[in-house]
């Protein structure tokens, strides 16, 4: 090999492989401090634009996971509030039957009255109140047009678009719980007194003989049937509906945790594979560095040729 002064090959190539030894060192680094194997772009293009999918999918997830609790919070509410409609009407049909034996006085009877009356108009105030959020559960939407009972409830439990990734609950659900309402019988017209002293008056079928506004026990206490009917369907469908948002969380759950794995294999550092690779590239950036200096000096042995 000829002795030369101006080009220093050896130190040109260790110098390149220091370069290199010191810049994966530096790559190495950031990975285990970020975690990340994936620190740009470059590093892998294609698994930069798979991870970014996934974590649009991963995001979604967890707002449709979101969705559902809201969801399941909105139909427990709507639930509760039908217990309490269900409860009333019960007792009011007690009342009837209690006020349809012949043994109670008028004054015992009007007692019986003024407990249906109270429990009427808790039944409307529930109606007229019930919210979630600031939302109206039941009726007409009152000062809000577009409430649950003209449009009902679509529930978003999927991260993606389409009705696949929907729940719908109907707007019969949300319909209004007044008493007269369920129950087909004015409040006006639900007189214990009156159905007391008219009952004997009406036929085998319900009508009165005296005029269709008016209506006797039977017909009452099956319109009370029929009001705790609707009651208990829709808390049918309530429960129903809840399952099946049990059973999507636990799918959404399921997709969270499969999604997640597949995105840290390809964005997830291997902090023990880096932690090897840094101590193998300290090791060959100290040689390097150690084989730099005796390079350097090589073109010196040409003074000894003066």
């Amino acid at each position: 090999m000829a002795v030369v002064i101006n080009t220093n090959v050896d130190s040109l190539k260790i110098q390149s492989l220091l370069t290199n030894s010191t810049n994966k060192m530096s790559s190495t680094m950031q990975k285990m401090s970020s975690g990340l194997k994936i620190l740009s772009a470059k590093d892998d293009a294609a698994g930069t634009v798979i991870s970014a999918k996934m974590q649009v999918q991963l995001n979604g997830n967890q707002i449709a996971q979101k969705n559902v609790q809201n969801a399941n919070a909105l139909l427990s509410t709507a639930e509760g509030n039908l217990d309490v409609v269900e409860d009333n009407i019960s007792r009011i049909r007690d009342l009837t039957l209690q006020a349809k034996n012949g043994t109670y006085s008028e004054e015992e009877i009007k007692a019986m009255q003024d407990e249906v009356e109270q429990r009427i108009a808790e039944i409307d105030r529930i109606n007229n109140s019930a919210e979630y959020s600031s939302l109206r559960l039941f009726g007409d939407g009152g000062d809000n047009p577009v409430g649950l009972a003209a449009k009902g409830a679509t529930f978003q439990v999927g991260a993606d678009a389409g009705v696949d990734n929907t729940i719908v609950a109907d707007k019969a659900l949300f319909d209004k719980v007044t008493f007269s309402a369920l129950t087909g019988i004015g409040t006006t017209k639900f007189s214990l007194s009156d159905l007391a002293e008219n009952d004997g008056s009406f036929s085998a079928t319900g009508v009165a003989s005296k005029g269709t506004d008016e209506v006797d026990f039977d017909t009452a206490i099956r319109a009370l049937d029929n009001a705790i009917n609707n009651i208990t369907d829709r808390k049918s469908i309530i429960g129903s509906t809840g399952n099946r948002m049990d059973s999507a969380l636990s799918t959404l759950t399921t997709q969270f945790e499969n999604l997640s794995s597949a995105k840290s294999i390809i964005t997830d550092a291997d902090v023990a594979a880096e932690a090897s690779t840094f101590t193998q590239q300290q090791i060959l950036q100290q040689v390097s560095t150690s084989l730099l200096a005796q390079a350097n000096q090589a073109p010196s042995i040409a003074l000894s040729l003066v």
